[in-house]
């Protein structure tokens, strides 16, 4: 009698105990899928975030705000002038390349090709001259984009574009465009006459994604010299000394980009970028003479990547730049990326996965042992 309620005790508790084992199997089960699940919702959070829209709202700015890029300025200072009729100055005279009209010379001109095709080795344009008188020393472009002693002086500032959420539309707007009225390099009382710092050259860089929609497309309106290149590549050549000009290019679905000014037709490239992945714009201008300053562009349907520096004391929403860019100019204050690691998200969910399948695997055999000894 002893014997069979000891064997009926035994049984009720091996019962107790594998009831007990299957239920925290099944509780820690449900804890790492819960686990995965959470994962995978804020993994795609995060992918969410990578749009302007949610990076710009979560530094405040749900609508409309301004999104800083980091440009570049060169302060230049004008070239001497020389008599015209000179022979002997005549090398002197066709070597300027700042600041003609002050000097009598005059003339505007607009000319296509003064730069390579490809940007060079330091991501810069290369000058291979031109013909008109105010080109022809353009085979040598150091001072524009690097500080030469006594001739131009580098400034990191910023240009705020305006971001408008419902067009996805990002633009700067500068008919009277005279981004280093505040510094002193280049003071001199014919070319600041008017009280505006005239004379300088800017470099800026867009990296974004290529989506390949048909509806990504870069505006862009300025005088004088303006070249805007594509992962390398010239798409836009708005060269010489001239009145404000519009060019413009558009990414098709194919991923080819056909540009054109003023109101050209637009033709191929011969860029073509492919979709789903990363590319460059990169804008060079530069103001040579005295007089108006020009200024104005539109990146439509183009999603730029976006750092958010709102958590330091800085510009807040930024434009990011690639640190190994020669032109990166560094954000002010400590910038938090928001953008998607997708190698690191894998390595999470994988990791996930296999503690799951671990543990339900451990629950199993130690169940299955007891069950077994229980049995003996």
């Amino acid at each position: 009698m002893n014997k069979a309620i000891k064997m009926k005790q035994k049984k009720q508790n091996s019962m107790i105990v594998g009831v007990f084992a299957l239920t925290a199997m099944v509780v820690v089960t449900a804890m790492a899928i819960y686990g995965l699940s959470s994962t995978v919702g804020e993994i795609r959070e995060l992918a969410v975030a990578e749009t302007p829209e949610a990076v710009l709202a979560s530094a405040g700015v749900e609508n409309a705000g301004d999104v800083m890029v980091p440009v570049a300025y060169f302060d230049q200072r004008a070239d001497e002038c020389v008599n015209m009729y000179d022979d002997a100055l005549r090398a002197i005279l066709l070597a300027r390349q700042f600041e003609w009209t002050r000097c009598g010379y005059g003339g505007q001109w607009a000319e296509e090709g003064l730069v390579d095709y490809y940007l060079g080795n330091d991501s810069l344009p290369v000058g291979v001259g031109g013909r008109l008188t105010v080109n022809r020393s353009l085979n040598d472009l150091t001072r524009w984009f690097k500080e030469v002693d006594n001739k131009s002086k580098r400034y990191a500032k910023t240009l705020p574009l305006r971001y408008v959420a419902q067009e996805l539309k990002f633009f700067y707007e500068g008919s009277e465009f005279y981004p280093l009225d505040d510094v002193d390099f280049s003071n001199d009382d014919y070319v600041n006459g008017d009280g505006h710092n005239h004379l300088f050259t800017m470099s800026l860089a867009v990296p974004f994604r290529v989506a390949g929609n048909g509806s990504e497309a870069l505006e862009i309106e300025a005088d004088d010299d303006t070249f805007v290149f594509v992962n390398e590549r010239l798409a836009i050549d708005l060269g010489g000394v001239h009145e404000p000009m519009k060019g413009v290019f558009r990414i098709n679905e194919q991923g080819e980009v056909m540009a054109g000014k003023q109101g050209e037709e637009l033709a191929f490239t011969g860029i073509k970028l492919e979709l789903g992945d990363n590319a460059i714009i990169r804008i060079f201008h530069a103001d040579r003479d005295a007089e108006s300053s020009v200024f104005n562009m539109s990146l439509i349907g183009i999603e730029p990547k976006i750092v958010n520096t709102q958590i330091a004391d800085s510009d807040g929403v930024q434009v990011a730049y690639d640190p190994n860019d020669p032109l990166y100019a560094k954000p002010l204050g400590v910038s938090k990326t928001v953008q998607l690691d997708n190698k690191r998200s894998y390595i999470i969910i994988a990791t996930i996965y296999g503690v799951t399948i671990i543990v339900v695997a451990m629950g199993v055999v130690v169940l299955a042992r007891y069950l077994m000894r229980v049995r003996r």
